[in-house]
């Protein structure tokens, strides 16, 4: 893995350490362009092929005024569609997961779609003029299985997933995660405050040692957080050989056995992958977490995710899961009151800028990715109302003609 230093993450930023500008977290002009630039067009998670092992079975993805279905045809393919169905434009399944019987019915009228998306029937086909049902099917996203794991891409083009993620793809493939089944219920938190508030924190660790007691007592000074040339994150943090003082985590490492399809070098490590915008795979020996961070609209954001283990029914390893489980959770709950306080700070007539550390060169290379799309984010002040879009254009036309030149 190559891996990149602080010093070139910064010299990219400018040689500025104070992070995005304040406005950047409260501009709806900002937020609607980062929908649009940012999360339509790269890569979301949505599930794992467990999640919908069955035809008919699917799960469903809300990012603003976007929804998106997979479901899984009568060949076992995993297909990915706008939930929207081409009569009115409801929504074609109305549950965010479930199971469709023979097809897939619009709770709204009663048009009803094959699994691979062809229009099946409308009711009352009487009363409309004749139809060419292959112009009238669901409309197709793209969508990539990758190790087990679902992602779909609401618009634009760009390199496949498993291109993005060459540079992990031998460590993740060593958890064997297609073959892996839901552990526990999914979670969702819904915030009222912008995303990139939550991937801040999310980016670093420099805030383990205070802001997660547990965490911290597992994998001490060993936490560290890297940024790869290619661009994705990858934060790790070792236990072997740990003296932890809280009972919670002696308890996990005392009775966290062999996971035999790991080598020995990870058999006692916590690692953390993330990829632009918001997904990070999160390994551990006895389970693996997936979730996401993204806007929901402006000040209104998400974090959601969900557990897969392998199929282990040994004792040892189902306490240990549920130990692990326990640990994540309070790790969670901890994040979710910084993130909190943030936001709060960033009310503040005092905030106008951050200072960032070696320690968190995730946030400057996160943010040095939203830059480069959305260059108007690199401005001190926030162009004026109305006009975000127009100067971000014109940004970026000036960066392709000095490029050119």
């Amino acid at each position: 893995m190559k891996f990149t230093t602080a010093e070139a993450l910064y010299q990219k930023a400018g040689g500025k350490r104070n992070g995005l500008p304040a406005w950047c977290y409260k501009n709806s002009e900002l937020t609607q362009l980062e929908i649009e630039e940012v999360f339509l067009k790269n890569w979301n998670w949505i599930a794992h092929v467990s999640d919908i092992p069955e035809a008919g079975d699917f799960q469903c993805l809300n990012i603003a005024n976007e929804r998106a279905v997979v479901i899984r045809d009568n060949d076992g393919q995993v297909r990915a569609f706008h939930n929207l169905c081409r009569h009115r434009g409801s929504r074609v399944v109305a549950e965010d997961k479930g199971h469709c019987n023979n097809a897939i019915v619009c709770p709204f009228h009663g048009w009803s779609y094959q699994f691979n998306g062809e229009l099946k029937n409308i009711s009352r086909p009487k009363e409309f003029p004749t139809l060419d049902k292959s112009k009238y099917g669901l409309k197709p996203l793209d969508c990539e299985v990758w190790h087990g794991l679902i992602f779909v891409r609401f618009s634009g083009f760009g390199p496949s997933v498993a291109q993005i993620l060459t540079e992990a793809d031998q460590e993740i493939g060593l958890y064997k995660i297609a073959d892996m089944e839901s552990c526990g219920q999914p979670w969702h938190f819904d915030f009222d405050l912008d995303w990139k508030t939550i991937t801040d924190i999310d980016k670093e660790g420099y805030h383990v040692a205070m802001g997660h007691p547990e965490l911290f007592d597992l994998t001490g000074s060993s936490y560290r957080d890297e940024v790869l040339e290619c661009g994705l994150s990858r934060s790790q943090g070792s236990f072997k050989n740990r003296r932890a003082k809280t009972p919670l985590v002696q308890d996990y490492i005392a009775t966290l056995p062999v996971s035999n399809h790991l080598p020995e070098s990870h058999q006692h490590l916590w690692i953390y992958w993330g990829m632009f915008p918001g997904v990070v795979i999160s390994l551990s020996p006895d389970t693996v977490e997936v979730y996401q961070i993204y806007p929901a609209g402006f000040q209104k954001s998400v974090m959601a995710g969900a557990c897969y283990a392998l199929p282990d029914q040994r004792p040892e390893m189902q306490k240990a899961r549920a130990l692990s489980s326990a640990i994540n959770n309070n790790t969670g709950e901890e994040d979710i009151r910084l993130v909190k306080w943030a936001a709060q700070g960033m009310e503040s007539s005092a905030f106008d800028e951050v200072l960032l550390s070696d320690l968190e060169i995730g946030i400057c290379a996160f943010q040095n990715q939203l830059r480069e799309l959305i260059p108007v984010m690199a401005l001190d002040q926030a162009p004026e109302r109305g006009s975000l879009k127009q100067v971000n254009q014109q940004l970026l036309l000036r960066r392709k003609t000095a490029e050119i030149a």
